[in-house]
Protein backbone atom coordinates (compact mmCIF):
# COMPACT_ATOMS: atom_id res chain seq x y z
CA UNK A 1 0.00 0.00 0.00
CA UNK A 2 1.56 3.56 -1.49
CA UNK A 3 -0.45 5.98 0.65
CA UNK A 4 0.83 8.23 3.43
CA UNK A 5 -1.20 7.30 6.09
CA UNK A 6 -0.20 3.48 5.82
CA UNK A 7 3.68 4.62 5.45
CA UNK A 8 4.08 7.55 8.21
CA UNK A 9 1.15 6.88 10.07
CA UNK A 10 0.68 3.38 10.76
CA UNK A 11 -0.52 3.22 14.02
CA UNK A 12 -3.37 5.20 12.92
CA UNK A 13 -4.04 3.18 9.72
CA UNK A 14 -4.10 0.37 12.25
CA UNK A 15 -6.64 1.86 14.94
CA UNK A 16 -9.26 1.74 12.67
CA UNK A 17 -8.80 -1.34 10.73
CA UNK A 18 -8.88 -3.49 14.09
CA UNK A 19 -12.98 -3.94 13.76
CA UNK A 20 -12.71 -7.40 12.78
CA UNK A 21 -13.15 -10.87 14.82
CA UNK A 22 -9.33 -12.15 13.82
CA UNK A 23 -9.08 -14.79 16.24
CA UNK A 24 -12.93 -15.98 15.00
CA UNK A 25 -11.81 -15.63 11.30
CA UNK A 26 -8.84 -17.22 11.55
CA UNK A 27 -10.14 -20.81 13.86
CA UNK A 28 -12.84 -20.30 10.45
CA UNK A 29 -9.22 -20.88 7.81
CA UNK A 30 -8.44 -23.41 9.82
CA UNK A 31 -11.84 -25.78 10.16
CA UNK A 32 -11.49 -26.25 6.44
CA UNK A 33 -8.43 -28.51 6.76
CA UNK A 34 -8.95 -32.02 6.93
CA UNK A 35 -7.28 -33.45 9.85
CA UNK A 36 -5.30 -35.67 8.68
CA UNK A 37 -3.62 -32.74 7.00
CA UNK A 38 -4.03 -29.80 9.26
CA UNK A 39 -2.34 -26.33 8.72
CA UNK A 40 1.15 -26.14 10.07
CA UNK A 41 2.77 -22.77 8.43
CA UNK A 42 0.97 -19.70 7.09
CA UNK A 43 2.07 -16.98 5.33
CA UNK A 44 -0.06 -13.39 5.64
CA UNK A 45 0.52 -11.33 3.04
CA UNK A 46 -0.34 -7.47 2.66
CA UNK A 47 -0.07 -8.66 6.79
CA UNK A 48 -0.17 -5.00 8.61
CA UNK A 49 -0.15 -6.12 12.18
CA UNK A 50 -0.50 -9.92 11.14
CA UNK A 51 -3.17 -10.85 14.07
CA UNK A 52 -4.40 -13.55 11.80
CA UNK A 53 -0.65 -15.09 12.13
CA UNK A 54 -0.09 -14.14 15.68
CA UNK A 55 -3.18 -15.84 16.96
CA UNK A 56 -2.38 -18.96 14.85
CA UNK A 57 1.51 -18.67 16.40
CA UNK A 58 0.20 -18.52 19.93
CA UNK A 59 -3.04 -21.00 19.81
CA UNK A 60 -1.93 -23.54 17.59
CA UNK A 61 1.72 -23.44 17.27
CA UNK A 62 1.99 -22.37 13.84
CA UNK A 63 4.73 -21.72 11.98
CA UNK A 64 3.87 -18.01 10.40
CA UNK A 65 5.33 -15.71 8.25
CA UNK A 66 4.26 -12.43 6.58
CA UNK A 67 4.83 -9.82 3.94
CA UNK A 68 4.22 -6.38 3.78
CA UNK A 69 5.30 -2.91 2.27
CA UNK A 70 5.61 -1.07 5.69
CA UNK A 71 8.49 -0.97 8.39
CA UNK A 72 6.38 0.55 11.18
CA UNK A 73 3.73 -2.29 10.44
CA UNK A 74 6.54 -4.98 11.31
CA UNK A 75 7.35 -2.87 14.60
CA UNK A 76 3.37 -2.71 15.07
CA UNK A 77 3.65 -6.79 14.54
CA UNK A 78 6.83 -7.42 16.87
CA UNK A 79 5.05 -5.62 19.35
CA UNK A 80 1.97 -7.41 19.51
CA UNK A 81 3.51 -10.59 19.70
CA UNK A 82 5.28 -12.08 16.01
CA UNK A 83 7.89 -14.02 16.97
CA UNK A 84 10.51 -14.40 14.54
CA UNK A 85 11.81 -11.27 12.78
CA UNK A 86 13.31 -12.31 9.96
CA UNK A 87 10.17 -14.46 8.60
CA UNK A 88 8.26 -10.48 8.50
CA UNK A 89 9.56 -9.45 5.01
CA UNK A 90 9.51 -6.01 4.68
CA UNK A 91 8.90 -5.35 0.74
CA UNK A 92 6.42 -4.49 -2.46
CA UNK A 93 4.49 -7.81 -3.56
CA UNK A 94 4.12 -9.67 -5.56
CA UNK A 95 8.62 -10.12 -5.84
CA UNK A 96 8.82 -10.41 -2.37
CA UNK A 97 7.68 -13.73 -2.46
CA UNK A 98 10.74 -14.37 -4.66
CA UNK A 99 12.68 -13.80 -1.30
CA UNK A 100 10.85 -17.07 0.33
CA UNK A 101 13.11 -19.52 -0.59
CA UNK A 102 12.73 -22.41 1.12
CA UNK A 103 9.49 -22.53 2.34
CA UNK A 104 6.32 -24.33 1.25
CA UNK A 105 2.64 -23.44 2.76
CA UNK A 106 -0.17 -25.16 3.63
CA UNK A 107 -2.03 -21.71 4.10
CA UNK A 108 -1.32 -17.63 2.23
CA UNK A 109 -3.78 -15.78 3.04
CA UNK A 110 -4.36 -12.36 1.31
CA UNK A 111 -7.30 -10.47 3.40
CA UNK A 112 -8.75 -7.23 3.79
CA UNK A 113 -8.39 -6.52 -0.23
CA UNK A 114 -4.73 -6.95 -0.13
CA UNK A 115 -5.27 -7.53 -3.72
CA UNK A 116 -6.86 -3.79 -4.39
CA UNK A 117 -3.14 -2.64 -3.89
CA UNK A 118 -1.83 -4.29 -7.51
CA UNK A 119 -2.84 -3.69 -11.02
CA UNK A 120 -3.74 -6.84 -12.90
CA UNK A 121 -0.56 -8.22 -13.95
CA UNK A 122 1.15 -8.10 -10.55
CA UNK A 123 -2.10 -9.91 -9.41
CA UNK A 124 -1.43 -12.56 -12.09
CA UNK A 125 2.12 -12.80 -10.73
CA UNK A 126 1.44 -12.45 -7.50
CA UNK A 127 -0.96 -15.84 -8.41
CA UNK A 128 2.00 -17.74 -9.82
CA UNK A 129 4.37 -16.93 -7.31
CA UNK A 130 2.05 -17.74 -4.42
CA UNK A 131 1.18 -21.17 -6.32
CA UNK A 132 4.91 -22.27 -6.22
CA UNK A 133 5.42 -21.41 -2.34
CA UNK A 134 2.66 -23.96 -1.94
CA UNK A 135 2.59 -27.06 0.05
CA UNK A 136 0.74 -30.17 -1.74
CA UNK A 137 -2.52 -29.48 0.12
CA UNK A 138 -2.17 -25.94 0.53
CA UNK A 139 -4.87 -23.48 -0.01
CA UNK A 140 -4.82 -19.91 -1.30
CA UNK A 141 -7.42 -17.32 0.86
CA UNK A 142 -8.40 -13.86 -1.15
CA UNK A 143 -11.04 -11.56 0.64
CA UNK A 144 -12.13 -9.35 -2.05
CA UNK A 145 -14.66 -6.26 -2.56
CA UNK A 146 -18.49 -7.69 -2.88
CA UNK A 147 -18.75 -5.71 -6.17
CA UNK A 148 -22.72 -5.50 -5.96
CA UNK A 149 -22.34 -3.15 -2.65
CA UNK A 150 -19.35 -1.77 -4.03
CA UNK A 151 -21.89 -0.56 -6.89
CA UNK A 152 -25.19 0.00 -4.65
CA UNK A 153 -23.01 2.81 -2.68
CA UNK A 154 -21.14 4.19 -5.86
CA UNK A 155 -25.19 4.91 -7.15
CA UNK A 156 -25.66 7.11 -3.76
CA UNK A 157 -22.67 7.96 -2.09
CA UNK A 158 -22.32 9.06 1.48
CA UNK A 159 -19.62 11.26 3.22
CA UNK A 160 -19.96 10.32 7.07
CA UNK A 161 -17.42 10.61 10.02
CA UNK A 162 -16.69 7.59 11.87
CA UNK A 163 -14.85 7.92 15.64
CA UNK A 164 -13.35 5.74 17.65
CA UNK A 165 -10.64 5.97 20.92
CA UNK A 166 -7.27 3.98 20.35
CA UNK A 167 -5.21 2.87 23.43
CA UNK A 168 -3.22 6.32 23.74
CA UNK A 169 -6.43 7.98 24.35
CA UNK A 170 -6.77 9.87 21.28
CA UNK A 171 -9.95 10.28 19.64
CA UNK A 172 -10.15 9.59 16.22
CA UNK A 173 -12.31 10.81 13.33
CA UNK A 174 -12.39 9.38 10.11
CA UNK A 175 -13.90 9.76 6.48
CA UNK A 176 -13.06 7.30 3.95
CA UNK A 177 -13.65 8.71 1.48
CA UNK A 178 -14.04 12.41 2.94
CA UNK A 179 -14.46 13.87 -0.73
CA UNK A 180 -15.75 12.54 -4.74
CA UNK A 181 -13.89 9.41 -5.66
CA UNK A 182 -12.34 9.95 -8.81
CA UNK A 183 -11.68 6.76 -11.34
CA UNK A 184 -9.26 5.82 -13.72
CA UNK A 185 -11.28 5.61 -17.93
CA UNK A 186 -9.76 2.19 -18.71
CA UNK A 187 -9.75 -0.07 -15.43
CA UNK A 188 -11.53 -0.12 -12.01
CA UNK A 189 -8.59 1.83 -10.28
CA UNK A 190 -9.86 4.77 -7.73
CA UNK A 191 -8.63 7.58 -6.08
CA UNK A 192 -10.19 7.76 -2.58
CA UNK A 193 -9.75 10.87 -1.05
CA UNK A 194 -9.07 10.19 2.80
CA UNK A 195 -9.68 12.29 6.13
CA UNK A 196 -8.80 11.92 10.05
CA UNK A 197 -8.99 14.08 12.81
CA UNK A 198 -6.92 12.77 15.57
CA UNK A 199 -7.44 14.61 18.62
CA UNK A 200 -5.14 14.09 21.88
CA UNK A 201 -5.37 16.88 25.05
CA UNK A 202 -2.93 18.78 23.68
CA UNK A 203 -4.08 19.10 19.77
CA UNK A 204 -5.82 18.13 16.87
CA UNK A 205 -4.40 16.99 13.69
CA UNK A 206 -5.49 16.83 10.06
CA UNK A 207 -4.23 13.81 7.63
CA UNK A 208 -5.18 13.75 4.36
CA UNK A 209 -4.47 11.21 1.66
CA UNK A 210 -5.34 9.54 -1.05
CA UNK A 211 -5.64 5.87 -1.28
CA UNK A 212 -5.59 3.96 -4.48
CA UNK A 213 -7.66 1.12 -4.77
CA UNK A 214 -7.99 -1.63 -8.10
CA UNK A 215 -11.30 -3.18 -7.74
CA UNK A 216 -11.84 -6.68 -8.42
CA UNK A 217 -14.47 -9.04 -8.90
CA UNK A 218 -14.46 -12.99 -7.94
CA UNK A 219 -14.47 -13.48 -11.84
CA UNK A 220 -11.11 -11.87 -12.11
CA UNK A 221 -9.46 -13.98 -9.75
CA UNK A 222 -11.13 -17.15 -11.03
CA UNK A 223 -10.12 -16.33 -14.23
CA UNK A 224 -6.73 -15.48 -13.42
CA UNK A 225 -6.11 -18.61 -10.52
CA UNK A 226 -7.27 -21.11 -13.46
CA UNK A 227 -4.84 -19.32 -15.80
CA UNK A 228 -2.65 -20.55 -13.54
CA UNK A 229 -3.70 -23.94 -12.84
CA UNK A 230 -5.69 -22.99 -9.18
CA UNK A 231 -8.97 -24.44 -9.10
CA UNK A 232 -11.72 -21.76 -6.73
CA UNK A 233 -14.41 -21.86 -4.29
CA UNK A 234 -16.05 -19.18 -3.08
CA UNK A 235 -17.07 -19.50 0.84
CA UNK A 236 -18.68 -16.66 1.57
CA UNK A 237 -21.52 -18.50 -0.41
CA UNK A 238 -21.68 -19.87 3.34
CA UNK A 239 -23.65 -17.60 6.33
CA UNK A 240 -20.75 -18.56 8.77
CA UNK A 241 -18.17 -16.99 5.85
CA UNK A 242 -20.24 -14.08 5.10
CA UNK A 243 -20.74 -12.95 8.92
CA UNK A 244 -17.34 -13.18 9.80
CA UNK A 245 -16.88 -11.13 6.49
CA UNK A 246 -18.95 -8.46 6.00
CA UNK A 247 -19.37 -7.05 2.66
CA UNK A 248 -16.80 -9.11 1.45
CA UNK A 249 -15.93 -12.28 -0.92
CA UNK A 250 -13.68 -14.49 0.22
CA UNK A 251 -12.31 -17.20 -2.07
CA UNK A 252 -10.19 -20.26 -1.63
CA UNK A 253 -7.82 -21.08 -4.35
CA UNK A 254 -5.46 -24.57 -4.30
CA UNK A 255 -4.49 -27.00 -7.03
CA UNK A 256 -6.55 -28.40 -9.71
CA UNK A 257 -7.57 -31.78 -8.62
CA UNK A 258 -7.17 -34.10 -11.64
CA UNK A 259 -9.98 -36.83 -12.00
CA UNK A 260 -8.82 -40.15 -10.70
CA UNK A 261 -7.76 -42.52 -13.54
CA UNK A 262 -10.19 -45.86 -14.25
CA UNK A 263 -8.32 -48.62 -13.33
CA UNK A 264 -11.06 -50.53 -15.09
CA UNK A 265 -10.39 -53.09 -18.37
CA UNK A 266 -12.42 -52.67 -21.26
Amino acid sequence: MKNKLYKEFASYYADVTNDRDFKSQLELILETYDPAHPCKSLLELFAGQSLHSIEAQRKHGIDVWAIDSSIEMKRLALAEGFENPEKYIVADLPDALLSVTETKFDCITCLYNGLSNLNMEDVFLMLNHCKDKLSENGKIFIEMHDIFLMTEYLSNPQIHYTEIENSRGELIKYAWPSGKIRWDRYTYRAEVPVQFLVQSSQRTDKLEFTSYDTMYSAEHIVFLAKLVGLESMIYTEHPTWAALYPSSVVLQLSFRKEPAKSTAHE
